[in-house]
């Protein structure tokens, strides 16, 4: 597949590929003499993971290191562990929010109750 037919595939524009290529996210093969992008199945793949990884706020150096595990392995581990590292700092930032917005409650509600 050619760039732009990734691109429509997954939904990205064709700068977002470039940008993940530039990062060393994606290597796509080179056609001879014209040297447009040609993404295997296995780049499709790369740049699905790349998105769904983008989508949940991944940075890329993070989606490096799924990805190159992926590479290596076969193994999806890299990207569970990404995950759940993900989702306890979410869990943990939530949980700091959620006793900030309590305390300001309790806190207009004394100063309402003082008037």
């Amino acid at each position: 597949m050619h760039i732009g037919e990734v691109a429509t595939f997954l939904g990205v524009r064709t700068s977002a590929l470039r940008v993940w290529e530039s990062a060393g996210l994606l290597a796509p093969a080179r056609e001879p003499g014209t040297k447009y992008r040609m993404f295997s199945p296995i780049d499709v793949r790369d740049a699905r993971m790349v998105k769904m990884l983008r989508q949940g706020r991944y940075l890329l150096p993070q989606i490096r290191q799924v990805l190159d595990g992926l590479r290596q392995t076969g193994s999806s581990d890299e990207l569970r562990a990404a995950i759940a590292q993900r989702q306890a700092v979410l869990t943990q930032r939530a949980r700091v929010m959620l006793e900030a917005a309590g305390l300001l409650h309790h806190y207009l509600e004394s100063e309402d109750a003082a008037r």
